[in-house]
């Protein structure tokens, strides 16, 4: 037997059973949110959005309500979680 033990979680997290993200990106699907801007809004829930790379894709935004061209979303595997503040990251 190894003498080698995870952590233990901290209080305030998950069992360590449960799954985690590491190093910012997500153990089921290797992916992590990624700002992307709305190109344009289409029917069935779906945008067409496009990252800082120029790359556009498809994703779907059941869960942002009154989606509009030029939003930026967090997308993360394919799924728009939040819009983005566009003004989070200004200084005062």
């Amino acid at each position: 037997m190894s003498d080698l033990r995870p952590p233990a979680p901290p209080a305030h997290r998950a069992p360590a059973d449960a799954p985690r993200c590491i190093d910012g990106h997500c153990v089921t699907c290797s992916d992590e949110g990624v700002p992307m801007r709305v190109v344009s809004v289409l029917d069935g829930g779906v945008a067409v959005c496009e990252g800082e790379d120029g790359r556009r894709i498809e994703v779907l935004t059941a869960l942002v309500e009154e989606l509009r061209e030029g939003d930026t979303l967090l997308v993360h595997a394919g799924t728009a979680l939040l819009r983005l503040d566009p003004h989070a990251t200004e200084a005062p």
